[in-house]
């Protein structure tokens, strides 16, 4: 299998991969996995919800691929820490190059909550209806919480970070539109199911 084609298909099918990848290519030093997973939530926003759990599971799989390499971290005496640092390998910019030029994926927000209504029945409707309303109060605090993220626009990776946070907030606004399509068919549905009942 050629290079190329084997670190396209490493880089892709994660945007946390990517990122990570992309974060270790540019700072061009070692980083530990906690300040990975801190500039990966600040330059994502608060709405991916990046754990420290994910960065972890995501850097493992990325030194399984041979795109990172992870060590002891050293300090300044020369004795290594229990704390491990990750680098980019050779391989690295190569796969990061094919990410940013692969098409990109799209997946709905809430996929679960899209497969429980499409298999539902109409008894299931109460569940349905709390779940929308549980989503559409995540929806808001995302939406708050990305407010907050705005940063200065001075620079590239400002005017990045602040086009990122618009594209949640457009698919934020996009999810609480079909909540309330969701709700009101579910509703009106029950209501004349009812009427029908009561005739």
């Amino acid at each position: 299998m050629p290079q190329g084609t084997s670190d396209r298909r490493h880089a892709s099918g994660s945007p946390l991969r990517g990122a990570l990848l992309a974060l270790l290519v540019n700072e061009g030093e070692p980083l530990s996995g906690y300040r990975l997973a801190t500039l990966v939530e600040r330059r994502l926003g608060p709405a991916w919800r990046v754990t420290r759990q994910s960065v972890y599971g995501a850097l493992e799989r990325l030194v399984e691929d041979g795109l990172v390499s992870s060590a002891a971290k050293v300090t300044f005496h020369g004795v290594a820490e229990g704390q491990r640092v990750y680098s980019a390998t050779d391989r690295a910019s190569a796969a990061l190059e094919a990410w940013m030029e692969s098409p990109a994926t799209r997946e709905p927000m809430r996929v679960e909550l899209q497969a429980r209504i499409a298999l539902s029945r109409a008894h299931d409707a109460p569940h349905l209806l709390r779940a929308l309303d549980a989503y559409e109060r995540d929806c808001f605090e995302m939406l708050r919480r990305s407010s907050e993220a705005e940063v200065p626009m001075g620079s590239w990776v400002g005017l990045a970070m602040n086009l990122t946070r618009v594209a949640v907030d457009e698919s934020l606004q996009a999810d609480l539109r079909w909540i309330a399509l969701a709700r009101r068919w579910i509703e009106e549905f029950l209501a004349e199911r009812s009427a029908q009942q009561g005739r």
